[in-house]
């Protein structure tokens, strides 16, 4: 139990926002709920979610909040929103319903979360462009948001800004709703699997000799061992996938560092590239030819592809987007790196 709880994302630490009119509510949660408010006043010339994701960044660094999950709860009126009964609808369709409702008042590209309240099921809905902004401007400045609601002041008892902030916080810690990024949360820490994978490959990479081929299925068996160890709970299972080794690839990848002579350190572009591609991002193809890396997968938005080659520029000098193209409501992509 303590390895799945090592392996676990760090929620101790949530920054609940609520911002109206002049001024941002915060509610800090570590051991207990702490409050602070700013004045905000924004500019025509920048996005408003930018902005805001600037200010709360800012006011982070001040009071020593380091790096705290973020629960944003919307300026009434921004979102969609309406209750209902639902009295002649089977409970296992309501979802359904739900959904149909997104659809018609926001269109067909609506994200949207639900809660029931007493009797009454409460409904929100964002078109996927202003959910996209958001998480790229609160991206832009380290900042993780893990919730984006809208919370209403007077629903189901009168709550102050602060109240406001407090509940978006509560959504994140307790897991719940309404939140409209709820599938977006990420509860495993894949900077801590990524790095212990990557361990455990360097590993057995340094013992390379003469009998590269025979080492390298020591390593592989050693990295499925690593990864037994993570399925130990249903949930673990889904990460299998991102650590299967393309033998024939990997092989070639050995025999291309056995000809050069190149040191396990060579390997840090491939531990990299692992490490900053996060969960709106997959990696479909990894090619190595001399000192160029061509790789291909898919992603959520364009922005992730932007951020994406904005990480990929950090570590290497040359990056160029060869091909980007939507599919199927995904973004398929190349990218070539020469180093």
């Amino acid at each position: 139990m303590w390895l799945i709880d090592f392996f676990r994302a760090d929620f101790s630490k949530i920054l609940g926002v609520c911002f109206d009119d002049d001024k941002i509510f915060l509610a800090f949660n570590a051991d207990q709920f702490d409050f602070a408010e700013i004045y905000f006043e924004p500019s025509a010339d920048v996005p408003a979610a930018e902005q805001l994701a600037e200010k709360i960044a800012a006011a982070c660094k001040k009071r020593g909040w380091q790096n705290p999950k973020i629960a944003l709860a919307l300026r009434e009126g921004t979102a969609a929103t309406f209750s209902s009964e639902f009295k002649n609808i089977p409970a296992n369709e309501i979802n359904d319903a739900v959904k149909i409702w997104a659809l018609a008042h926001v269109g067909k590209d609506a994200r949207f979360t639900s809660i029931r309240l007493d009797d009454e099921i409460w409904m929100e809905a964002l078109p996927a462009a202003i959910v996209d902004e958001y998480a790229a401007a609160f991206d832009k400045f380290s900042l993780e948001l893990c919730a984006l609601t809208e919370i209403p002041a007077t629903s189901p008892r009168k709550l102050t800004p602060f109240n406001r902030a407090q509940a978006a916080a509560e959504i994140v810690i307790n897991n719940a709703a309404p939140n409209i990024l709820a599938e977006k949360i990420v509860r495993w820490n894949f900077k801590k699997i990524a790095l212990t994978a990557a361990a455990v490959f360097l590993i057995a990479l340094a013992s390379v000799s003469a009998k590269l081929a025979h080492e390298y299925f020591t390593a592989a068996e050693n990295l499925a061992a690593a990864q037994q160890i993570l399925a130990a709970k249903s949930e673990l299972a889904a990460l299998k996938e991102n650590y299967d080794a393309d033998v024939t690839e990997m092989r070639r990848l050995n025999d291309l560092c056995a000809a050069k002579n190149s040191a396990p350190e060579k390997f840090n572009a491939l531990i990299f590239i692992g490490q900053i591609a996060d969960g709106t991002i997959w990696l479909d193809k990894i090619k190595a030819s001399g000192e160029t890396l061509e790789l291909a997968g898919s992603a959520d938005s364009p922005d992730a592809v932007k951020i994406y080659l904005r990480r990929l520029k950090n570590f290497a000098p040359n990056v160029k987007l060869e091909n980007s193209a939507a599919n199927d409501g995904q973004i398929d992509f190349s990218i070539r790196l020469t180093f």
